[in-house]
């Protein structure tokens, strides 16, 4: 169940530094390996990762526990639950009853499911592009009911949590993610095929592609490669939760698998191995005003090449899946600790790979412990700083919190890790602040992929 979209297109990483990072005799998994492993040291990162390039597998490795309580250690086999990642089966379905003249992604909703309400105002697509204005369910989930949702569940039942609200805007006009769009979308396939959603993606995709480790039914999974989730509390303590069932997340995101499925999954999209290459280049092409597709986020990386992904938030579980078709990349991530903490939030790693892989700059990932700093010394870092003489780096304090934002780019928390030292959380950097004998706040350093020093104005 995604989130939030992913603007990797913004990578605030290179506006805060244009250092390049030094040369190094490890290979490129070398550079992986050893980052991941300092991220799981550091209790960043725990979980299964999957980077291939080219059809060459540059990293396939486990980090962390599987089961924290027995020790047991993730590997390339561990199995986690998956999140929106099963929208990309979910859009592939779609659009091969499209291929099929079952159905056009421009019929309307009530032609469907002709009892849902406003059904004559939304289209398949804006499901898809989540212009539906459809209620996100994804917040009853995580609601004080949330209990109800680790059982099976009705059809009926997860409706009702949606169906009757407002819309949130005008059909079509614009983006607010919805969970509830692709729940939809699997109660059309199932009217279409005449068939359970689970059947249609087993007997079309699954047994095809002899995936074995991808399903739906997690919680009563029998098989030592399932992982445990688990999220962690106050940022400190490790905490098993309660997963989902796949009948509450279903269609937008009730499956799980493991890396390597993911990866024939991922090299079948690529050779249109279950579609025509219409339907593959309409599955990459953002749906408007969004950046969404069938199945897809599509945004942009270096020189312009199209990135498409999907990412997955449950309880105990955060994914993401990443093809850039061009370069035949593929970066999977899946991990049994979920993000709702922000010291295993995945996006800033994932950029992170992506910079080793293509031989970027990039930076080791560092804890996120803070520490307790007086309102009196975060005031002595309020100010602009000079980056260069296009660039000003701006600090200012707001209810004992201090800020940074850089000419041009929105603003970003920092947070301390001692009385001069501060990280941001949203990209791998780090900020210095020095004084003169006198002490006076004359200049901050910043720490990513090299230091950058910006005096004070």
């Amino acid at each position: 169940m995604n989130r939030s979209c992913w603007a990797i297109v913004a990578l605030t990483i290179h506006c805060l530094t244009n250092s390049v990072s030094a040369q190094s005799t490890k290979t490129t998994a070398q550079k992986l390996d050893e980052y991941l492993t300092v991220a799981a040291d550091i209790h960043r990162f725990n979980g299964t990762v999957l980077i291939a390039q080219k059809g060459a597998t540059l990293l396939q490795k486990g980090y962390g526990w599987r089961n924290e309580s027995s020790k047991t250690p993730n590997d390339t086999n561990s199995i986690y639950q998956l999140g929106s990642i099963t929208k990309t089966f979910t859009g592939a379905a779609i659009l091969q009853l499209q291929e099929e003249k079952k159905l056009s992604v421009k019929d309307k909703l009530s032609k469907y499911l002709p009892d849902y309400p406003n059904g004559d105002q939304i289209t398949i697509e804006q499901l898809f592009a989540h212009t539906s204005g459809i209620y996100d369910y994804k917040a009853v989930l995580y609601s004080k009911d949330s209990l109800e949702f680790t059982r099976p569940v009705t059809k009926e039942r997860v409706l009702a949590t949606f169906k009757d609200k407002p819309l949130t805007n005008k059909p079509g006009k614009q983006v607010n993610y919805t969970n509830s769009g692709y729940f939809l979308l699997g109660l059309i396939i199932e009217k279409v095929t005449q068939k359970p959603f689970e059947t249609v993606i087993r007997e079309q995709f699954l047994n095809p592609l002899q995936l074995t480790r991808t399903g739906f039914d997690f919680i009563n999974l029998k098989r030592p490669d399932r992982t445990t989730g688990y999220t962690y509390w106050k940022d400190s303590v490790l905490v098993a939760v309660r997963p989902l069932d796949s009948t509450a997340a279903y269609a937008a995101g009730g499956m799980y698998s493991s890396v390597g499925d993911l990866y024939r999954w991922a090299q079948a999209i690529r050779t249109n191995q279950f579609f025509k290459p219409a339907s593959q280049a309409l599955s990459f092409t953002p749906i408007k005003p969004g950046n969404w597709g069938y199945g897809w986020g599509v945004n942009y990386f270096v020189n312009h090449k199209k990135l498409v992904f999907q990412n997955g938030n449950l309880p105990g579980f955060a994914t993401f899946f990443v093809l850039i078709p061009e370069d035949e990349v593929v970066l999977i991530m899946l991990a049994n600790v979920d993000d709702t903490s922000d010291m295993t939030t995945l996006e800033p790693m994932l950029k992170d790979l992506l910079f080793i892989t293509y031989g970027m700059p990039y930076q080791l990932p560092v804890s996120f412990k803070t520490v307790r700093v007086s309102e009196a010394i975060l005031q002595q870092y309020a100010g602009k700083y000079q980056l260069d003489p296009k660039r000003i780096l701006a600090i200012t304090l707001d209810q004992n919190r201090l800020f940074l934002q850089v000419t041009g780019q929105e603003r970003f928390e920092i947070f301390p890790s001692s009385e001069t030292d501060f990280f941001l959380k949203a990209v791998n950097a780090q900020l210095t602040f020095q004084k003169d004998t006198s002490g006076r706040v004359t200049q901050v350093v910043v720490h990513q992929n090299g230091d950058l020093v910006a005096k004070r104005l």
